[in-house]
């Protein structure tokens, strides 16, 4: 894909998590860190701001916290 047809980072990541949210109709629960949302978060296996980007396919979660509890 030419770098014009990309998305960055940032934009992609957000479509993931608020985008996400708003396709489920969910978007007062999660996909944004703020009072009253979901605390839900990973902590990946590297930085997905400044990994190379030929990285960010094989990221893996370390650790997964869903509803105030390690669940991986």
């Amino acid at each position: 894909t030419p770098p014009q047809h990309r998305l960055s980072r940032e934009e992609a990541l957000r479509l993931y998590t608020k985008g996400s949210a708003w396709f489920s109709s969910e978007e007062t629960l999660k996909g944004a860190i703020q009072v009253g949302q979901f605390g839900d978060f990973i902590v990946p296996s590297e930085d997905y701001f400044a990994c190379p980007e030929e990285h960010i396919k094989d990221l893996e979660s370390l650790l997964t916290v869903v509803d105030g509890r390690v669940v991986y």
